[in-house]
């Protein structure tokens, strides 16, 4: 079918029905009819792009801007685009731990949107689920954007951040992914802000034993790390680095 289907008009020409209707044709069903095409407005009612949502801090998110590539979504009939960063406001997290759906929100006066959280998923003409996060009762523990543009390797679908560990005992972190996760990382440091080194943990020593373990197990809900007993490499034992203390830092992917 050609298109478009509508044709300019002349200064004084008359207007005629197939004007209208092909102009009509042409913004509706892009030159084709309502029985082979649906409307643009409804084709693109759940068009989003380039939604990115990165971890700000304990309690926060953010909403990153490209303006090669900037976040975009309907949300009402309305096309919604953002110019600058969008950051979760502080305290919209409380409580025991849940899972919380992050929202994009339209509002009355602006083209852009702002995010907000809550415990349901479910969508309005004002206001559209984006992402989920996992909060433990006192910090965010995983992300998960449903629009996102990343390409590579995507950001950690959990991240442990620095934690100190010792040998001989088990540490347990709540991811809240819902599912064993696919892929993990198991990074140790020297220091508690990561800047030294970071050697890749794979195994440990048992005292008295010649022989080295892995150190990690999941189910659909946490990660269980348990550190050797050996006082020299309970902790990490490769050839990078051999140590009985320190810090980990946890990082997994769904």
């Amino acid at each position: 079918m050609p298109y478009p289907s509508s044709s300019e008009v002349s200064s004084g020409q008359p207007t005629y029905a197939a004007h209208y209707n092909n102009l009509r044709a042409d913004a509706l069903w892009c030159g084709s009819n309502n029985t082979e095409s649906y409307p643009i407005g409804e084709f693109l009612s759940r068009y989003a792009a380039n939604i990115n949502i990165q971890y700000l801090a304990t309690n926060r998110l953010r909403v990153p801007v490209d303006p090669y590539k900037p976040p975009t979504i309907m949300i009402g009939g309305c096309m919604l685009k953002l110019a600058s960063y969008k950051d979760l406001p502080a305290g919209s997290f409380s409580g025991s731990a849940a899972t919380y759906y992050i929202h994009a929100n339209k509002n009355a006066g602006s083209r852009g949107f702002t995010i907000s959280v809550n415990t349901t998923p479910v969508d309005s003409d004002t206001s559209r689920p984006i992402g989920t996060c996992y909060w433990d009762g006192s910090s965010i523990s995983s992300i998960t954007a449903y629009f996102s543009n990343l390409t590579g390797m995507p950001d950690p679908s959990y991240d442990s951040g620095w934690f100190a560990v010792a040998a001989g005992t088990v540490y347990t972190k709540t991811h809240g992914l819902g599912a064993v996760p696919h892929m993990y990382l198991l990074l140790h440091s020297t220091n508690s802000s990561g800047s030294t080194e970071n050697a890749v943990v794979s195994t440990v020593k048992i005292s008295g034993q010649n022989y080295y373990y892995a150190p990690i197990g999941f189910d659909s809900t946490s990660a269980y790390i348990e550190t050797g007993t050996d006082a020299t490499a309970g902790v990490i034992c490769s050839t990078r680095r051999v140590s009985s203390s320190g810090y980990y830092r946890l990082q997994v992917w769904l």
